[in-house]
């Protein structure tokens, strides 16, 4: 799965929708300043364990673990 990103004036100027649909499909959005990852937005979750915190950062970085192991 791609990470979705965003630059940060796109964000800045739909940070409702941006917000909702962070919300709304439970997946972050990596906000680039410069063309580099500056921010990440995320669901706020009640409850999260370790191992979903782990799991999840696991997810969002899988091709950049990928190319590490070449």
């Amino acid at each position: 799965m791609a990470a979705l990103t965003m630059g940060l004036a796109e964000a800045k100027n739909n940070f409702s929708r941006v917000t909702a649909e962070v919300n709304r499909t439970g997946k972050s959005v990596t906000i680039l300043k410069n063309n580099k990852p500056w921010v990440v937005i995320q669901p706020a979750r009640s409850s999260s364990s370790a191992t979903d915190v782990a799991v999840d950062f696991m997810d969002e970085y899988a091709d950049v673990f990928e190319e590490l192991a070449k």
